[in-house]
């Protein structure tokens, strides 16, 4: 791995992140038209159908949610979109999009060198996504849509490191050199994304070390414990998770553990049967 150059993409990167250029492509029409309207208070589930009637993939995707058995424990199949969207709910609606629109960023055609990698980001963010909505579930004073969505985006820092493949095509195609970056500077990048793409202070918070003072005596649970108590179990790690900062906020205790895992193995059935789709 060349100094200069991994020096030199640090420069750009700082460069960008101080006058908030840090942008990735825009999402879809259709999610851009879906977010729009639930800004709407008289929005309903008609509208919210016309708009996913103009992309057939994802208004498959909401289908099959509402038809899971995570949505649809009785079993009762429904057709239509509006049906579809009163089943689930608008904020549902919202998450599908946009992660439908993260998918796409990731397949996108200029990344092809990382494929790979690529693959295994959104795949992470999805497994950290479904826990997050599942532990979030547990609270009621947390949003677990918003959860989902801040699992979700967790990795879109290094995605926005990998557009940079042609300009530092030697630097990129070192894995040391990615990870190395992506350990330093996915936070602050994935911070700056989200907050161009005008998502809630509370999902971007999530990509802030909580490391201060007040944070360190802060004692009701936040969204940033979420994801963070979900990246946790995640991980693989051997450590003690009930005995985390995380897990102590949200008070989970070792005999929770089988139902939160259980929970979470429905959600991501739920969610791969929607790609499949």
């Amino acid at each position: 791995m060349s100094q200069d150059e991994y020096f030199r993409f640090v420069k750009e990167l700082a460069t960008d992140l101080n006058r908030k250029e840090v942008k990735l492509p825009s999402f879809p029409d259709a999610v851009v038209k879906i977010r729009r309207a639930l800004d709407d208070p008289e929005c309903s589930a008609d509208d919210l159908a016309n708009i996913l009637s103009s992309e057939p993939v994802l208004a498959s995707r909401v289908l099959v949610f509402a038809n899971s058995s995570y949505h649809n424990p009785a079993g009762t199949k429904i057709g239509g979109l509006n049906a579809a969207v009163g089943r689930v709910g608008f904020q549902k609606v919202r998450s599908a999009a946009i992660s439908y629109a993260v998918e796409q960023l990731h397949d996108s055609a200029q990344f092809a060198p990382l494929k790979s990698e690529l693959q295994k980001s959104w795949e992470s963010g999805q497994r950290i996504a479904a826990l997050s909505e599942v532990i979030a579930k547990m609270h009621k004073s947390l949003n677990s849509d918003s959860a989902f969505i801040a699992g979700l985006l967790h990795h879109i820092g290094s995605l926005y490191i990998f557009t940079k493949y042609e300009a530092f095509p030697d630097l990129l195609s070192s894995a040391e050199a990615r990870q190395q970056l992506i350990d330093e500077w996915e936070g602050p990048i994935g911070e700056s994304i989200v907050s161009n793409w005008d998502f809630s202070h509370e999902i971007r918070a999530t990509f802030a070390a909580n490391d201060s003072d007040a944070d360190s005596r802060r004692v009701d649970p936040n969204l940033a414990d979420v994801v963070a108590a979900a990246a946790t179990l995640l991980s693989g790690d051997e450590i003690e998770f009930t005995e985390t900062i995380e897990s102590q906020r949200l008070k989970i205790v070792e005999d929770e553990m089988e139902p939160i895992k259980a929970a979470y193995q429905q959600k991501l059935e739920s969610m791969s049967s929607a790609v499949a789709a």
